[in-house]
């Protein structure tokens, strides 16, 4: 059943929708479409509120809003946004449903009407709280297109433009294209523009934007250069000014020898266009002038000198100022450099000499003075006495028309008292100095000798001198003094050279000049050379023509001891095992020692470090240069007394003579000996039963030793002797008082003969002494054979028995000791010892016997 356009549904619960209209597209939100009213059984409430259900489209701008208890409104919620251009009718049902489950459902129609809409811009305009900002340059040409504003009306209609203010420079056509309309200059005119465009949709209505153009500034003028440049002429200075715009090329002149770095030149430059960064420089470069890039002044580079050849007088550059796109303003300059009297005469020399023999006759010229100027031009040369006995009424004078000659003035003779007290030497000086002024001068000397005739030669007081010198003497030290004599005037005017003789590649011998006193500048070597024999010349002072002697000297070098030993090898390496044999050569090595200034059967050898516990030695340590290296001590690892196995043995070669003498400092060389003794184990001999070996006995002694520091041992075993002594008297003293010691002896000695029972045990020791068993038959006869194996110990200190008082000789290594007899036993000057007494058998010193059977 449908009623005024809406279609019921006949359910229980019931829904009823009044006051629906059409919506216009720009109604606001919450505006009220319809009032939707819904009842049901007072038995079967509603649950909830009702809903809109299958909307079309799904997504719309409607919402249920509670009225009453029964009426709701249908409102709108502005979003989305009502658009007539986009959805023209909306279908929304309304449900409600009862607790017993009964449901209610109403379909209701909304139609959207249009209505006309302003444009609307898109792009950068379509943000109204921000506003473009366009940047174009100065230079752009009228015409172009700066911005396109693009809009669009919800209706689809054609669109108008306007700008304003239109007399801005700036026009829009009907698309909204803006373009420039006039030229621009960024320096006299607006640099920014604030524009505003509007666009109408036939209906009236519209939309503004705005927009913000602003003038970039471009480098399109040249820079103005103002310059003020300074002449100096004679020390005068000048200045001249000159701009680019009105006059572009500027003169100066210039002294020759003005400091470098002098300011000729001083420049500004201005631009228009106001960038900054306006630079200065030469152009061409010119290598005596420069300009500060920054300041932009002028100055000097380098010496004027126009009397430098190849200079020239006349130099042109441009001073010119650039921006950074180049653009550059420039004043060309033309320099005149003039000349200046700044240089003094040169002359061909300073100092002249002449020396006359005997006689100097009148008007002999004695000096020629070339001196010239170097200024350009030339300036006229003048010259005049200055000091001295020359000029007028002088012994000597200028030539006349010819200043620069020096003759005698009158004859000068040696043998003049007046000469004589002149000491034959005359010295006077010429000024030449040139014309202008002010003038340079120089001073010109010379020296006139007379001189006697060289008629003698020099002769030394002896043809041959001899002289000897100590192989250690250093430099300076004085060899000896050769002597010559020279007859003529001054006497004995003589100078000395060494000048043959010295014939190694470094001299070791010089004479002083005058002295003639012969020193050496180094060492000298016997063992290089033995003598030397130099040929020493004398000159004398004649400087023509010097007349000269020869004397020869013959230096010997005395030998001293000033060489150390030398061995081959310096160095040596060596493995040796632990069970090495005293007095093996170790690995066969011996040094090869000798001496270049003593003789090889004069040196001794000594092991000053690294031999611990004196293992090591040489056979023999003097009288041999090619000693061999032996071990005196065996080695002993298994008691735990040794552990070192790594030797630095530091071996003193020293040479107690000199060849055919006695060596007062002895020289010492040094060798260096590594040793390593290697670890061996040393199989024990096997055990020899009596079937095996026959009447053999093997005795084997050992004696007990103790180190030098342990004293306490030999007062301990004296003490224990002296008890046992007296507790055997005491014994003995108790048979003799209360028995028949003749009782007791032979039953003790019937003891003692009683032969020895089957299966008794002999104690065996090898060299490592380890016990051995070894049972014997007591039917055998046996025969006993005492092997005694003696090694030669070194006794290196003495000791007093602290019981016995007696001395004693003591092996600091391994205890061994013998007594020493008291000098009342002594045989001859020579000392002699005795062994000690052997001590009983004990442990360490046992037998092996071998019975062997008739």
């Amino acid at each position: 059943m449908q009623t005024g356009g809406w279609r019921d549904v006949l359910a229980f619960p019931n829904v009823v929708i009044e006051h629906v209209r059409p919506l216009l597209e720009n109604a606001s939100a919450h505006s009220r479409v319809a009032v939707v009213t819904v009842s049901a059984s007072p038995h079967a409430p509603l649950v909830g509120e009702p809903v809109i259900v299958n909307a079309s489209p799904a997504v719309h701008p409607f919402v249920l809003s509670r009225r009453s208890a029964h009426q709701w409104e249908l409102l709108t919620t502005g979003v989305p946004e009502l658009d007539f251009e986009t959805v023209t009718l909306y279908s929304l049902t309304i449900y409600a449903k009862d607790d017993r489950g009964a449901t209610a459902s109403r379909t209701i129609l909304i139609p959207i009407a249009g209505v006309n809409e302003p444009p609307t811009f898109s792009g950068s305009l379509a943000h109204g709280d921000q506003v473009p900002e366009i940047y174009i340059p100065e230079d752009i040409a009228p015409g172009t297109v700066i911005y396109r504003a693009a809009a669009k009306d919800p209706e689809g209609a054609v669109l108008e433009y306007f700008l304003s203010p239109g007399d801005a420079g700036f026009t829009v056509d009907s698309t909204g294209t803006i373009a420039t309309a006039a030229a621009f200059d960024f320096e006299s005119g607006r640099r920014s523009f604030s524009l505003v465009i509007r666009v109408v949709d036939p209906g009236g209505l519209s939309t503004a934007g705005n927009l913000k153009i602003f003038l970039i500034n471009v480098n399109d003028e040249d820079p103005v250069l103002t310059c003020s440049f300074f002449s100096i002429e004679d020390a005068v200075l000048s200045v001249t000014s000159v701009n680019s715009t009105l006059h572009n090329k500027i003169s100066i002149t210039l002294d020759e020898e003005i400091p470098i770095g002098k300011t000729v030149g001083v420049c500004q430059a201005t631009d228009e266009d106001d960038l900054g960064d306006v630079t200065f420089e030469l152009d061409p470069r010119n290598v005596y002038f420069a300009a500060d890039k920054e300041r932009g002044t002028v100055v000097t580079a380098a010496r004027l000198d126009v009397d430098r050849a190849g200079f020239a007088r006349a130099q042109s550059f441009s001073i010119r100022a650039c921006d950074r796109a180049r653009r550059c303003a420039a004043v060309a300059v033309s320099a005149s450099v003039h000349g200046i009297n700044d240089n003094a005469p040169l002359c061909g020399g300073y100092l002249v000499r002449f020396t006359g023999k005997e006689v100097i006759a009148k008007e002999t010229v004695v000096a020629k003075l070339s001196c010239h100027d170097l200024d350009e031009p030339p300036n006229t040369i003048r010259y005049a006495p200055r000091s001295g006995p020359v000029g007028s009424g002088q012994l000597f004078e200028q030539v006349p028309n010819a200043e620069h000659v020096i003759q005698v003035a009158k004859e000068l003779d040696y043998e003049n008292p007046e000469v004589i007290a002149a000491g034959h030497i005359y010295e006077m000086t010429i000024s030449v100095f040139d014309d202008p002024h002010p003038s340079h001068t120089v001073t010109v000397t010379i020296i006139v000798e007379i001189a006697p005739a060289n008629d003698f030669s020099p002769v030394f007081k002896a043809a041959h001198y001899s002289f000897s010198v100590p192989e250690t003497s250093g430099a300076f030290h004085k060899v000896g003094r050769v002597t010559a004599i020279d007859e003529d005037h001054p006497p004995n005017c003589v100078t000395y050279k060494i000048s043959g003789g010295d014939v190694q590649d470094i001299q070791r011998f010089w004479i002083h000049p005058v002295s003639g006193m012969i020193e050496l500048t180094t060492q000298p070597d016997y063992e290089t050379l033995k003598q030397y024999d130099l040929t020493v010349e004398a000159v004398d002072c004649d400087p023509l023509y010097p007349r000269t002697a020869t004397a020869t000297v013959t230096v010997d070098i005395e030998d001293e001891n000033d060489e150390e030993p030398v061995c081959t090898p310096s160095l040596y390496k060596a493995v040796i095992s632990d069970n090495v044999v005293a007095g093996t050569n170790v690995n066969g090595f011996e040094l090869n020692c000798h001496d270049r200034d003593s003789q090889d059967f004069e040196m001794r050898f000594e092991i000053i470090s690294g031999n611990e516990n004196h293992h090591f030695g040489f056979d023999p340590t003097r009288g041999s240069n090619t000693p061999k290296l032996i071990v005196k001590n065996p080695f002993n690892f298994d008691s735990g007394a040794e552990r070192q196995q790594r030797f630095h043995l530091v071996v003193h070669i020293i040479d107690d003579n000199l060849q055919y003498g006695k060596a007062t400092k002895p020289r010492t060389g040094t060798a260096l000996i590594d040793i390593y003794v290697m670890r061996v184990n040393t199989p024990p001999p096997p055990i020899t039963s009596s079937e095996q070996r026959k009447g053999l006995t093997v005795v084997y002694t050992a004696v007990n030793t103790y180190t030098s520091s342990a004293w306490y041992i030999p007062l301990i075993f004296t003490l224990m002797a002296v008890f046992s002594a007296g507790l055997l008297s005491w014994v003995c003293f108790l048979l003799w008082r209360y028995g028949t010691p003749m009782g007791c002896c032979p039953k003790t000695a019937r003891e003692v003969s009683k032969p020895k029972p089957k299966g008794i045990k002999y104690m065996a020791g090898d060299r490592n002494q380890k016990e051995k068993i070894v049972i014997g038959n007591r039917n055998k006869k046996l025969e006993v054979l005492t092997e005694t194996i003696v090694y030669e110990t070194m006794f290196d200190g003495e000791a007093v028995d602290p019981v016995s008082g007696n001395v004693y000789k003591y092996n600091s290594r391994t205890g061994a000791r013998k007594w020493k007899k008291p000098p009342w036993n002594q045989k001859g000057p020579s000392e002699s010892t005795s062994p000690l007494p052997e001590p009983p058998p004990s442990e360490e010193s046992v037998s092996f016997q071998i019975p062997s059977q008739e």
